[in-house]
């Protein structure tokens, strides 16, 4: 498959100050405050491949990015990696995937002492095609001021994207659309009804009905699966130790913020910004390390 993952995404709109300082809690590192020129804020959680995007907009703001003050806190974007945004556009129009025009962006970096400017160019697909969130492509043109080594280490020990899943009133059609957004990916059932899911490089993309995502999650789950039907409801994170996390994850743990099943850690959407986030162990095959 020649699509990768490249980041995930949660709106915390106006709220990024204490989402910042939640996600220190929970054992992450996030990078400095990034201004984006759309008029959007972030922070990221980096990782060796990929990374975890907070974004919103910062109060009293001038100029303000639509798509995501328009869009609900939470689960909100699942982007995809391209090495080129415009001839990714030519050809997706070219197939009838409708994807709406590339844009160019950009927000400063310190690196050294020095400002630079990190740059990228995305290309999104239309909102009506796979409801629920934004799916969309991603240019990085200065990956290096993107991906610092000293960005990397999280004291949760999260080191990649694991699983991101869809909850999807119309598994058959989102099926289809998500695999020609995604060359050609195979959606297979998983064990039991109701999901279906493709797997590459160590990442799963789950696609659930409302049901299937209810029996796994519970009351863990976000709020916007019941409201709204089709959303992104949850985001996985392979962790080299399950341990470290379980560490980070203490005081979750007693006030039953979160729970522990043995061999992943469940964050509650509550309190999260309505997004469920797991930790989940290492690959098959590496050693579960402090």
């Amino acid at each position: 498959m020649a699509v990768r993952v490249d980041h995930a995404v949660i709106n915390v709109l106006t709220g990024m100050d204490a989402a910042v300082e939640r996600f220190r809690a929970l054992g992450f590192a996030p990078t400095p405050r990034g201004y984006h020129s759309l008029g959007s804020i972030n922070h990221l959680m980096m990782f060796e491949r990929d990374y975890l995007e907070l974004v919103g907009i910062e109060p009293g703001a001038t100029k303000v990015r639509e798509e995501v003050a328009s869009a609900p806190i939470g689960l909100n974007g699942l982007v995809f990696a391209t090495d080129d945004a415009r001839a990714l556009h030519r050809r997706l129009r070219a197939q009838g995937v409708p994807v709406l025009d590339p844009v160019d962006f950009s927000r400063p970096v310190m690196v050294d002492g020095v400002e630079r400017e990190a740059a990228f160019t995305t290309v999104r697909v239309h909102p009506d095609y796979v409801p629920g969130g934004r799916v969309y492509y991603c240019e990085h043109k200065t990956p290096e001021l993107v991906w610092r080594p000293e960005w990397l280490a999280q004291r949760n020990g999260s080191d990649g994207l694991a699983e991101f899943v869809v909850v999807a009133q119309d598994l058959p059609t989102q099926a289809e659309r998500y695999a020609r957004l995604l060359d050609g990916a195979v959606f297979v059932p998983a064990a039991g009804e109701g999901e279906v899911f493709a797997a590459w490089d160590g990442f799963r993309l789950s696609l659930m009905s409302r049901e299937r995502y209810d029996a796994r999650y519970g009351t863990a789950g976000c709020a916007r699966a019941a409201r709204d039907g089709d959303c992104m409801g949850a985001l996985a994170l392979r962790t080299h130790s399950l341990a470290a996390a379980r560490a980070c994850l203490a005081d979750d743990l007693r006030a039953g913020r979160a729970v522990d099943h043995g061999d992943r850690l469940t964050v509650a959407a509550a309190g999260l910004w309505d997004c469920v986030l797991e930790f989940v162990g290492p690959r098959p095959g590496a050693s579960d390390r402090a």
